[in-house]
């Protein structure tokens, strides 16, 4: 067994573009289908911890059950990474918060289990990227079928009314994305020059699934629009399953 879907997923608004919504629910069909016991779910918007990653280890996100086997071999992995929990003092009774960046991706993959794993922007790129590699290795994937979700927007400056104003890099960023998807190679460090006057909330989460799928995966585009402030793209990703 291992990892047997791999995807962008955007945790925005999908009613903002009727094309974004049927995207995603064509990206669930296609998750379905690959029968995963769990998806790992890497999210902006949940807990951040100084100088390193975090994996939640209660025993629930929302209503998803966590698959603690893969959680607890998450910190394993050589990059400097701890578990969290919230709420009950026993984590396998905890009840831990659902982020937006879990939940709108969750609504249309749905699978038994989850993993919800937080990136680290105060850590090297590089280690995004490691921790992929160790995601998608078959020691942490225990024999289990495996989903996963990269949540991420994108450019966040591409309006001048929104919180972060306009910047031309916000195009510029998603532009480039798309480039690289379109691409031979799946290498997503060239966004980094752009990803801090471009606002965008995607680039460790993409180094992550960079690592777990390798830079010769293919990318399947389903759809692309930026109706508001942000951009919201929707891929599946080529994985050797």
């Amino acid at each position: 067994m291992s990892l047997v879907f791999a995807c962008i997923a955007p945790h925005g608004d999908m009613d903002l573009d009727a094309s974004l919504r049927a995207a995603m629910e064509e990206l669930g069909r296609r998750c379905a289908a690959t029968a995963p016991d769990v998806a790992v779910v890497v999210t902006p918007h949940s807990v951040h911890l100084d100088g390193h990653f975090a994996v939640v280890a209660s025993g629930k996100v929302g209503e998803w059950e966590t698959d603690g086997a893969i959680a607890a071999a998450l910190l394993e992995a050589p990059v400097p990474i701890l578990g969290v929990s919230y709420g009950g003092n026993d984590a396998q009774t905890a009840e831990f918060p659902l982020d937006w960046g879990t939940e709108v991706p969750l609504e249309f993959l749905r699978p038994p289990r989850v993993v919800v794993v937080a990136p680290a922007r105060d850590r090297p790129l590089a280690e995004h990227v490691q921790l992929g590699r160790v995601l998608a290795s078959n020691r942490l994937l225990r024999g289990k079928r495996v989903a996963l979700i990269a949540s991420a927007d994108n450019g966040h400056a591409h309006d001048p009314g929104g919180p972060y104003g306009f910047d031309p890099a916000a195009a510029a960023y998603d532009a480039r994305l798309q480039e690289i998807l379109a691409s031979d190679t799946l290498d997503f460090l060239p966004l980094a020059e752009l990803v801090e006057p471009a606002k965008a909330d995607s680039l460790w989460q993409l180094l992550v699934l960079q690592g777990a799928v390798g830079e010769s995966a293919r990318a399947d585009v389903l759809a692309y629009a930026a109706p508001t402030y942000y951009g919201m793209l929707v891929a599946e990703v080529q994985t050797a399953a």
